[in-house]
C-alpha cells in the first residue's frame, strides 16, 4: 500500500507513467485476488486508492512521494499499536476466532428456522434456511483449512481441542438440519399447530446455546463455561418436553415420529459439546498476568495464516478477464483524468475498480449500491457545508462515520458508501475548506465510473452464467451420488463393513460445497440480463432439488450412525447400485444440453426406481428398514421432480 502511494506521487503530470503503473497495480490485483479470496480483494482496492489519492496530489518528486508513503506506513503501524493493545484486556487468539465463527453460523442457522417456523410475511420458505446452510459450509470449510494449515506434523493440545470442538459443530449442524427437513410434513399440520411455542423454544435455547459456546471459545473463563452449560441443559430438558408432544401426536401424524427419530441424536450430542467445551478452560491464561510468549505468533499461527492463502498455481481464466478488463478501463480513465484535468477526476478511476466485479450480476449490483449510497451521502455532506463546524466536532464526527462504514462494509456496501462519503467530506474539511463543487465532482465521478464499468462488464469479455450453471448442476449431481456411495455399506449391510464416520462426513462436505456453488451461480443468472441468462425458474427449481437430495441423504445419515446396521435387505443393494448410475447418466445429460436424448433414459430409470422401492417397502418390515427405504424414496422423487423442471422450465 505504501509503495502504491509512493509510485502515485511520482506519476503526478506524468500520463505515461501514471497510465503504466496503474495498470500494473490493477493486474497485480487480480494476483492478490487469486493469492487470497479473503483479504485479496481489499488489499488490491486499497493499493489502487492510495495509488490514486497520490496521483492527485499537486506536488510530486521524491520527498512529498516519500512523505505520504511513511504516513501510510505510520498509519498501519499504529493500527496494528491499537490491535495489539486489546491483548492485555482480551488475548485474540485467530484459531479460537476461526473455530467461534462456525458456532456463531449454526446460531444464525438455527434464528433462520424459527422465521421460517413463524411464517413471517417477505420471507420465502426454505430460501433463508438455505442462505444461512451456505454460510455455515463456508464457515466450516474455511475452519478446516486454517486448522489443517495450524499443525503440519505433531498436533499441539490447544489445536486437538479446537478441532475437536470444529467436529462438534458438524456433528449438531447435520442433525439440526436432518431435524428442520423431518419437520417440513408436520408444518401445516393443524394438530402440530398447538406445539409450535415449544419447538420454537428449542430452537431458541439450541441458537443461544450455539452463541454461548463461540463466547466461550474466545473468553474461555469458567464463569461462561458454567453459563453454557447450564444453557445445554436446559436444550436437553425442552427437547424432552417436545419429544413427549411429539409422541402424543404419533398416532394420528405418522410424521411424527420421523421428527422424533431425528430429534433424539440432537439430544445425544448435547453433553459431548458440554464435555469438550469444558476443556477450553484448561488453557486459560492466568488471568491479569502477561504470558512471556505470545502464542498468536508462535509458528503455528503463521502456518494458519498461511492457509488464507490459495497455494494452486492455476489462476482461473475469469478472474484473468477480471483483471484485464479492470487494466484496460483504468488506464484509460486515468489518461482521460490528466489529459483533460478533470477536476477529482481519480474518483472515476477508483469507482471503476470498486463498480466492477468478476461477473455482470455482481457489478450491476455493486454499481447500483455505490450510486445510491454516494448520492445519499453527497445529499446529506452538502449540507453540513452550510454549518460551520469546530475542527473536534469534524474529528469526531469522522470517527463516527468510521465506524458506520467499517460496520456495513460487509452486510450492507450501500450504506457503507453513505458513511464513507461523509467520511471522505469530514476528513477534507479537516485540512481545507470545502464547497459544494466537491461533493458534485464526487457524485459525477461515481456516476461516470459506475457507468463505464457496468458497460464494460456487459462488452468486455463477459462470461455468462448459460454455460456455467449446467456444469455447476452436473457436479452437484455427482457429488451427491459420492455421498450416497459412501453411505452404500450402512444402507445394505450386504457388503464389507461400512466406511468410518468422518469418511460419509467428508461426502457430505464435498456434497454441500457442490450445492454452494449451485446456488451461487443460481444468484448470478438472476442478475444477468434478460437476453442472456439462463431460464431463471428452471435454474431456481434445479437450485432447490439438488439441495433437498442432499438433505435426504443427511437424515439417512444421521439415522444410520445414531441407530444399528439394518440387517442385509434383499433387493436394497441393487436399488442403491442402479440409483447410482441414473445420477452418473443424469449428471452426463446435463452437461451434454437439457434437450440430451440420455435425459428421457432418466426419467424412465427412476419411474422404475419409484416402484422397485415402493415394492420393497410392502416386502420389507423393520424401522430401519423403512426408514432407509422412504429417504431413498425422497431422493428419487426429488430427482424425478428434477427432469420435470428440465422439460418444462416454464412449470
Amino acid at each position: 500500500a505504501a509503495v502504491a502511494a509512493l509510485l502515485g506521487v511520482l506519476a503526478v503530470g506524468d500520463i505515461w507513467a501514471a497510465t503504466v503503473a496503474l495498470g500494473g497495480i490493477a493486474l497485480l490485483g487480480g494476483f492478490w485476488r487469486h493469492l487470497s479470496t479473503d483479504y485479496g480483494p481489499a488489499l488490491a482496492v486499497s493499493s489502487a486508492l492510495l495509488f490514486l489519492l497520490g496521483l492527485s496530489q499537486r506536488i510530486g518528486g521524491w520527498d512529498a512521494a516519500i512523505h505520504l508513503a511513511s504516513l501510510v506506513v505510520l498509519g498501519g503501524f499504529a493500527a496494528t499499536l491499537v490491535h495489539i493493545g486489546f491483548w492485555l484486556f482480551r488475548p485474540q487468539h485467530p484459531l479460537r476466532y476461526a473455530v467461534a465463527e462456525t458456532w456463531v453460523a449454526v446460531s444464525d442457522l438455527l434464528a433462520a428456522m424459527r422465521t421460517e417456523l413463524s411464517g413471517e410475511p417477505n420471507v420465502p420458505m426454505n430460501q433463508t434456511v438455505a442462505a444461512r446452510e451456505g454460510e455455515l459450509r463456508a464457515a466450516l470449510d474455511r475452519t478446516f483449512v486454517i486448522l489443517g494449515g495450524a499443525e503440519k506434523k505433531q498436533p499441539s493440545a490447544l489445536i486437538v481441542h479446537l478441532e475437536e470442538m470444529r467436529r462438534e459443530v458438524v456433528h449438531l449442524a447435520m442433525r439440526v438440519i436432518a431435524f428442520n427437513t423431518s419437520l417440513e410434513p408436520l408444518l401445516k399440520d393443524a394438530n402440530l399447530a398447538k406445539f409450535h411455542p415449544v419447538l420454537d423454544s428449542v430452537l431458541k435455547a439450541l441458537g443461544d446455546a450455539a452463541r454461548s459456546v463461540a463466547i466461550s471459545l474466545i473468553v474461555y473463563r469458567p464463569q461462561n463455561f458454567a453459563a453454557t452449560s447450564v444453557r445445554l441443559r436446559r436444550c436437553q430438558h425442552l427437547i424432552r418436553v417436545l419429544d413427549e408432544r411429539l409422541e402424543s401426536l404419533a398416532a394420528e401424524c405418522p410424521a411424527a415420529n420421523q421428527a422424533r427419530v431425528t430429534l433424539h441424536p440432537i439430544a445425544l450430542v448435547l453433553p459431548r459439546i458440554a464435555e469438550s467445551i469444558g476443556a477450553t478452560t484448561e488453557h486459560n491464561p492466568t488471568r491479569f498476568q502477561l504470558p512471556h510468549t505470545l502464542p498468536d505468533l508462535s509458528a503455528r499461527s503463521i502456518q494458519s495464516l498461511a492457509a488464507w492463502m490459495n497455494p494452486s498455481p492455476k489462476v482461473d481464466p475469469l478472474l484473468i478477464r477480471h483483471a484485464a478488463r479492470v487494466a484496460l478501463l483504468t488506464m484509460a480513465a486515468v489518461a482521460l483524468y490528466i489529459h483533460f484535468d478533470i477536476p477529482k477526476g481519480h474518483w472515476i478511476a477508483f469507482s471503476m475498480i470498486i463498480v466492477l466485479q468478476p461477473d455482470y450480476g455482481s457489478t450491476r449490483r455493486r454499481a447500483i449500491e455505490r450510486i445510491g449510497g454516494t448520492f445519499a451521502g453527497v445529499i446529506l455532506a452538502s449540507a453540513l457545508l452550510w454549518v460551520r463546524t469546530p475542527v473536534y466536532i469534524l474529528d469526531l464526527l469522522a470517527a463516527g462515520t468510521s465506524f458506520g462504514f467499517a460496520y456495513y462494509l460487509r452486510t450492507r456496501y450501500a450504506w457503507a458508501v453513505f458513511y464513507v462519503t461523509l467520511l471522505v467530506v469530514l476528513i477534507t474539511e479537516t485540512t481545507t475548506p470545502v464547497h459544494l463543487d466537491f461533493t458534485i465532482a464526487r457524485l459525477v465521478s461515481t456516476l461516470v465510473g459506475g457507468g463505464f464499468a457496468l458497460l464494460a462488464a456487459l462488452t468486455l469479455w463477459p462470461s455468462w452464467e448459460k454455460r456455467k450453471f449446467p456444469v455447476f448442476l452436473a457436479a452437484a449431481l455427482r457429488a451427491n451420488g459420492s455421498y450416497l456411495e459412501s453411505l452404500r455399506a450402512w444402507i445394505t449391510a450386504s457388503g464389507p463393513d461400512p466406511l468410518p464416520v468422518t469418511s460419509s462426513l467428508m461426502a457430505k462436505r464435498r456434497a454441500e460445497n457442490a450445492d454452494r456453488s449451485v446456488a451461487a451461480s443460481l444468484e448470478r443468472v438472476l442478475a444477468e440480463p434478460a437476453g442472456r441468462q439462463e431460464n431463471p425458474v428452471r435454474a431456481a427449481a434445479l437450485t432447490t432439488y439438488t439441495q433437498r437430495v442432499t438433505r435426504a441423504l443427511t437424515l439417512m445419515t444421521v439415522h444410520l450412525h445414531e441407530g444399528d446396521r439394518p440387517a442385509a435387505a434383499s433387493g436394497v443393494d441393487a436399488c442403491v447400485g442402479r440409483l447410482l448410475e441414473t445420477l452418473e447418466l443424469f449428471a452426463a445429460g446435463v452437461e451434454q444440453g437439457y434437450d440430451a436424448p440420455s435425459l428421457v433414459e432418466v426419467s424412465g430409470r427412476l419411474q422404475t426406481l419409484e416402484d422397485e422401492i415402493a415394492q420393497l417397502g410392502r416386502l420389507e418390515a423393520g424401522p430401519t428398514k423403512d426408514w432407509i427405504l422412504i429417504q431413498l424414496a425422497k431422493t428419487v422423487a426429488e430427482l424425478r421432480a428434477m427432469t420435470l423442471a428440465i422439460q418444462a422450465p416454464g412449470a
